[in-house]
């Protein structure tokens, strides 16, 4: 293989742990909003100036490789199909290092044609939408009663808010009927 076929295939096994990766970013607001402790420990202006910069260069950066391309749909899914990508990931890692027959299959087509939600597939996702309305609410209480930062909260609804846009796309995807 070439070294570019060795890094494509390295990006694509490497893609499926960000279903980890997405778990600790829906939960880290969360355990700012309920308990009070940083994702990220560091003065908010040293981080501020560190991370604004780089986001903005990875958002512009992003723009310009999709050459007017809509990505919004790609980043919801990359985010909500948390699941997905963990189930890959452990059931690949039982079949190469245990040895256990594969247990990830294609998702169920029968359940949208009944006209009924997938609930079984969606759980994870309802769950997480859940947890962080409650985080949000949680967080507002705890400002509310003098006992968390305005700044930290205000940033970390942000987030919150964020998170729940991406979710969102599971909702429209539980609706959908097909054509």
């Amino acid at each position: 293989l070439s070294a570019g076929q060795r890094l494509m295939y390295f990006g694509t096994m490497w893609s499926y742990l960000s279903g980890f990766a997405a778990v600790v970013y829906l939960a880290a607001p969360m355990v700012y909003l309920v308990l009070g402790i940083l994702p990220v420990t560091a003065w908010t202006f040293d981080f501020f100036i560190r991370f604004l910069p780089y986001f903005l260069v990875n958002q512009v950066l992003f723009v310009v490789v999709a050459r007017g391309i809509r990505t919004w749909r790609g980043q919801q899914y990359s985010l909500a199909l948390f699941p997905v990508w963990i189930k890959a990931c452990v059931t690949s890692f039982a079949n190469v290092v245990l040895r256990t027959p594969l247990d990830f299959v294609v998702t169920r087509k029968d359940a949208v044609s009944e006209g009924r939600v997938p609930w079984r597939e969606i759980w994870p996702q309802l769950l997480a939408i859940v947890l962080l309305l409650v985080a949000l609410v949680i967080g507002v209480a705890r400002v509310i009663a003098g006992t968390a930062d305005g700044t930290g909260t205000l940033v970390n609804t942000v987030w919150v808010a964020y998170d729940l846009l991406a979710l969102s796309v599971i909702v429209q995807a539980a609706r959908y009927r097909g054509f």
